[in-house]
């Protein structure tokens, strides 16, 4: 069974400091507890910057469940993804570089996601093997284009079979494990994590209810407005 080994959430860059810092979410994401907090959010289909080909379809099928939980109203992606092929656009980066107003006058969303796979690598090494998955999230809002939220995160899940004791054995084990991984799973378990960090919205029975719990988390401003 894949295992997850280690979680490195990014070092916290806030406001040009370049130590970690340890904020509440209400500290570090205002605007998520106030007027501003979205209800609905348009998701940009994942924009993957990694040779991984598929990696961007992975997490499209699983972030939109994660963001539901939390309280908000996701516009699904595949229609989203549907419309801007119909217009010729073709790349999220694209996308990426739109006024946030288009999102609003178009969906009619509070909020639009922006998702990028910046590492997905297997590594394989005899008896080891796992993934390393390095993700960043951005949302904006539709009307001030400000950042509401943002996180960093990357994951290393172990993808090694279980040892039988017998070197042989556990070397054929490994191959035939990482060759038959579950990638979805995979990406499931990364938007998971990320979305903890994620303010609960107005549609959760925690609403306005974890503004004191702490979050680590890294300023994405230059990468969103790019």
């Amino acid at each position: 069974m894949n295992k997850l080994i280690i979680i490195l959430t990014t070092l916290a860059l806030f406001a040009g400091c370049a130590s970690n810092q340890w904020q509440t979410k209400i500290q570090a994401f205002p605007a998520m507890y106030d007027e501003r907090q979205p209800l609905t959010v348009v998701v940009v289909p994942a924009i993957n910057n990694t040779t991984a080909a598929n990696a961007s379809n992975y997490f499209n099928v699983t972030i939109t469940e994660p963001i539901s939980n939390k309280g908000y109203y996701p516009m699904p992606v595949e229609i989203v993804r549907d419309i801007f092929l119909k217009e010729g656009i073709v790349d999220s980066n694209m996308i990426k570089g739109m006024p946030t107003s288009i999102f609003k006058q178009n969906f009619g969303s509070d909020a639009v996601l922006f998702v990028t796979i910046n590492k997905w690598d297997t590594t394989y090494a005899v008896l080891a093997a796992n993934v390393s998955v390095g993700m960043e999230y951005v949302m904006l809002s539709t009307t001030t284009n400000e950042i509401l939220w943002q996180y960093s995160s990357t994951i290393v899940v172990d993808t090694a079979g279980q040892s039988s004791g017998f070197i042989l054995a556990d070397i054929i084990n490994t191959a035939i494990t990482t060759a038959i991984t579950d990638y979805v799973p995979i990406a499931k378990n990364v938007n998971l994590q990320a979305f903890v960090a994620l303010p609960h919205g107005q549609y959760s029975k925690q609403h306005r209810m974890d503004g004191d719990q702490n979050v680590v988390y890294k300023v994405l401003k230059e990468a969103a407005t790019q």
